[in-house]
C-alpha cells in the first residue's frame, strides 16, 4: 500500500489537504502516474505565488466541486488564472452535506448516508464531472470542494475504482484526510459554536471514518457489481472511461 508515500501531500501555502492519487496500484499490476489527478480541499486561502506554483508542477485544470454559494463566498485563487481552466461543477448541487445525511442508512454513520445518496441522485453531475476530466490530454487536473473529504472523497474513490485500485487502498486514501485536517476542523467547530450550531452533530460530519468510505464500496459492490456497473448504470460513455484509464495509467 503506497498511501503514505512523499510525493503524495502536496504541501501549500493556504491549503491543508491537496494530495495526489499516484502511486496506487491499478487493475494491471501497475502505478497510477503522479501528477495527473490531485484532490483538495477549498483554494480561496491560498498565498501568492502558490497557484503558480501548481502550474509549474504542471496543473492544467481545476474543478470545483463547491456549491454556487460557496465559490460566491470564498472564490477559488486558481479561478481565471492562466494556464489552467477553473471549471466549477457542483456535485451537490443546492444540497449541503448537512441535508444530504439526513437520510437514513440503517446501522451507518451520517457521512455514509450522505455519499450513497450523492451518487444515486447525482449520476448526471458524476458523469459532468468525469466527462470534463477526460477532456485534458496533459497535466493534472485538481478536483477540491470545503474541505477535501466529502464530495471531493466520492469522486477520488469513484477514479480509484476506474483504475481498478484495491478497496484496502481506496478506504485507506479517504482516511487520510483526518491527518490533513484537524486546524481545518477546529477552524469549522470554532465558527459553528460562535453561530450557536448544532457542534456535536457538525463534528460527526467532519469525521473522516474508514467505515463510511468501505459503506459505500460495498453499496456499488452491491447494487452495481463494481464501479464499472456503476458508470453503465449512469451512462457513462465508454470512450470517456477508456481516456481516464488511459491517464490512470492503463493500457489499452
Amino acid at each position: 500500500m503506497t498511501t503514505s508515500h512523499p510525493q503524495r501531500h502536496i504541501i501549500l501555502r493556504g491549503a491543508h489537504n491537496m494530495r495526489d492519487l499516484g502511486g496506487y496500484i491499478n487493475a494491471q499490476g501497475a502505478p497510477v502516474p503522479w501528477r495527473r489527478f490531485l484532490r483538495s480541499d477549498s483554494l480561496h486561502n491560498l498565498d501568492e505565488g502558490e497557484p503558480q506554483r501548481l502550474h509549474f508542477e504542471g496543473l492544467r485544470m481545476v474543478i470545483d466541486l463547491r456549491t454556487a454559494r460557496e465559490v460566491r463566498d470564498a472564490p477559488s485563487k486558481l479561478e481565471g488564472m492562466r494556464g489552467v481552466e477553473w471549471v466549477h461543477l457542483p456535485l451537490f448541487d443546492a444540497l449541503s452535506p448537512a441535508a444530504l445525511a439526513e437520510v437514513d442508512v440503517p446501522d451507518g454513520h451520517p457521512l455514509l448516508a450522505m455519499y450513497i445518496t450523492a451518487i444515486e441522485t447525482r449520476g448526471d453531475a458524476v458523469a459532468a464531472i468525469l466527462a470534463r476530466m477526460a477532456q485534458l490530454r496533459e497535466g493534472a487536473v485538481a478536483f477540491n470542494c470545503t474541505a477535501g473529504k466529502d464530495r471531493t472523497g466520492v469522486i477520488a474513490a469513484l477514479l480509484l475504482g476506474l483504475a481498478g485500485v484495491s478497496h484496502t487502498d481506496t478506504i485507506a486514501d479517504y482516511a487520510m484526510t483526518a491527518e490533513m485536517i484537524p486546524d481545518l476542523v477546529a477552524d469549522f467547530l470554532s465558527r459553528s459554536r460562535s453561530n450557536g450550531g448544532d457542534v456535536e452533530a457538525y463534528a460527526t460530519l467532519l469525521e473522516s471514518p474508514a467505515s463510511a468510505m468501505a459503506g459505500l464500496l460495498e453499496h456499488i459492490d452491491t447494487k452495481y457489481g463494481s464501479v464499472m456497473g456503476y458508470f453503465d448504470h449512469i451512462k457513462m460513455p465508454l470512450e470517456t472511461l477508456s481516456r481516464l484509464q488511459i491517464r490512470l495509467g492503463l493500457t489499452e
